[in-house]
């Protein structure tokens, strides 16, 4: 069927700008979706290993939660360069800070990654062999893990921001 009224045409192009829109609009929110997964994912990182920290800490730690923990933050650690797909930076209405170098220099942010996968599988050794030594070198050697990504990809807030 051809559209030859200057009417006609004009719907079509309104259609065509609506559903465009729509699946513009579908992409930022699955964006937004992504964004706010990989930060409950961080949140859940970041108890877990205080949770550790805490069980370190004690001078009889629960091994058993240790262990689970530990578990835990391994499997968090191996998935964490999924959390990051191309395009999940800023500007889809939801507020992160992940510093574009993340995406700009993947091979970087991947080695730390590794390197982070690395010391959860130490540290669960460590929760493992009920060393309450070798756990506390271990969770300080996570947390400085984590630490120097923080440093390179991930934007600090500012009391600036305050005002």
């Amino acid at each position: 069927m051809a559209i030859t009224s200057g009417v006609g045409r004009r719907m079509l192009v309104i259609s065509a700008v609506l559903v465009m829109g729509a699946a513009g609009s579908a992409g930022a929110s699955g964006i937004a979706q992504i964004i706010h997964a990989r930060q409950n994912h961080f949140r859940t990182l970041g108890r877990t290993a205080k949770s550790i920290r805490d069980q370190a800490g004690r001078s009889h730690p629960n091994w058993a939660v240790v262990e689970a923990d530990a578990d835990r933050v391994e499997r968090l650690a191996s998935a964490l360069p999924s959390w990051f797909p191309a395009g999940s930076g800023q500007g889809h209405g939801v507020r992160t800070r992940a510093r574009p170098a993340i995406w700009a220099e993947p091979r970087q942010f991947a080695r730390f990654a590794r390197r982070l996968l690395h010391r959860a599988q130490q540290l669960r050794q460590a929760a493992a062999s009920h060393d309450v030594r070798a756990l506390r070198l271990r969770a300080r050697s996570l947390g400085r893990g984590c630490d120097s990504c923080h440093r390179r990809f991930r934007a600090h807030r500012s009391w600036w921001h305050l005002w």
